[in-house]
C-alpha cells in the first residue's frame, strides 16, 4: 500500500464512482480499478461495494476512509513543514470570506500580517456561505470562513468566534426607538440577503418563531447595498454586529441586541485532507484576534 492506493480510495469513496474518481486523479479508469482491487487484497476487507450507480463505502470502507484522511492530511503537512524554512512564514494563500469578515474584521490587520510577513502571496475573495464551501472542497481557496457550518465529511470545521445578531435602522430609527421584545415591535420593513445566503434560512426561522411582523422586505444580497439603504429610509435589518462597528462609531446606524438573543457562529473549513500552511495558520491566529477585538469594542460602545 502506498499514497497511490489512499488517493484512489480516498477519490472513489468522495464521488461515489470509481469513474469520477479517474477523472479527478487524471488516472485511466481501469487503473484506479486496479490500485482499489490490490488494495482490498492487502487489507482483506472490501472497502466498496461496486454498483450500476457508482461505488458505496462498506462499513469497513468508512472506517478506512477515516484513516486516510488523517493519513493524507499529516502528510501535507510534513511536506509543507518541510518547504517552508524555520522561522519564515512565506508561500500562497488563497482565502475564502464571509462579507461580515471581509469589511468588519480583515482591515484591522491586513496591513500589519502583510508588512510583517513579506513573503506571503495573499489572495482573498468575498462570497457567502455555499460557494465558500463549494470553493473549498474544489480547492480554489485554501480555506474558508462561513456563517454556516456546512455538513460534509470531506471538511474540517471548527468555531471560530460567535457573534451577536442586532436588529439594525438608521440613527433615528426603529432601532434607536423602540423598546420591549422584538414581538411588540410595529411592523418591519426589512432588508434581508436571499436565500442564496445560508444565514438567510437562520434568520427566517427567528423572524418566523418570534413572531416578527413584516411589512415589507426586500431581497439585497450585498451587506454593503443593505447598509446604504438602512442609513438613508426607515428600513431596517437583522445583521452581525461585527458588520457594522465602524459605522456605529460614526453614529451612521443605530442597532440593538436581537430579543430574544440570536448568536451566529463564524466557522473556519477547510479540507480534511490538507494540513494548513504556516502561513495560513498565522493569518487564522490575527484572525481570531481580530474578532476578540471587536468584541472589546462592542462593550466600549456599550451593545
Amino acid at each position: 500500500m502506498d499514497l497511490r492506493h489512499i488517493r484512489a480510495f480516498v477519490a472513489a469513496f468522495e464521488e461515489g464512482s470509481i469513474n469520477r474518481a479517474a477523472q479527478r486523479l487524471h488516472l485511466a479508469q481501469p487503473s484506479v480499478s486496479t490500485m482499489l482491487r490490490d488494495l482490498e487484497t492487502e487489507i482483506g476487507a472490501t472497502l466498496l461495494e461496486r454498483v450500476a450507480r457508482g461505488a458505496f463505502p462498506t462499513v469497513a470502507g468508512e472506517t478506512f476512509y477515516r484513516h486516510c484522511v488523517r493519513v493524507l492530511a499529516e502528510v501535507d503537512a510534513a511536506r509543507k513543514s518541510v518547504a517552508s524554512s524555520a522561522n519564515r512564514i512565506a508561500g500562497p494563500i488563497n482565502i475564502g470570506l464571509a462579507p461580515t469578515v471581509m469589511k468588519g474584521l480583515l482591515p484591522k490587520f491586513l496591513s500589519k500580517f502583510l508588512a510583517d510577513f513579506p513573503d506571503v502571496e495573499l489572495s482573498t475573495a468575498e462570497a457567502f456561505s455555499g460557494p465558500l464551501t463549494e470553493w473549498t472542497l474544489s480547492g480554489a481557496v485554501d480555506f474558508a470562513v462561513v456563517a454556516v457550518q456546512p455538513v460534509d465529511r470531506r471538511l474540517a470545521s471548527r468555531r471560530l468566534a460567535t457573534d451577536p445578531i442586532y436588529f439594525i435602522s438608521a440613527p433615528n430609527g426603529l432601532a434607536a426607538t423602540a423598546r420591549g421584545s422584538f414581538s411588540q415591535l410595529p411592523p418591519l420593513k426589512l432588508a434581508l440577503p436571499s436565500g442564496n445566503n445560508g444565514l438567510r434560512a437562520v434568520l427566517d426561522y427567528y423572524v418566523n418563531t418570534v413572531g416578527i411582523s413584516i411589512e415589507r422586505l426586500v431581497e439585497i444580497d450585498s451587506l454593503h447595498g443593505i447598509l446604504e439603504l438602512l442609513k438613508i429610509s426607515d428600513w431596517t435589518t437583522l445583521l452581525s454586529v461585527t458588520s457594522i462597528i465602524q459605522e456605529l462609531e460614526r453614529k451612521e446606524l443605530a442597532a440593538r441586541r436581537a430579543d430574544p438573543p440570536l448568536d451566529l457562529g463564524f466557522f473556519l473549513i477547510h479540507s480534511a485532507r490538507r494540513a494548513l500552511s504556516p502561513a495560513a495558520l498565522m493569518f487564522i491566529s490575527q484572525l481570531e484576534e481580530a474578532f476578540a477585538e471587536v468584541e472589546r469594542e462592542r462593550a466600549l460602545l456599550a451593545l
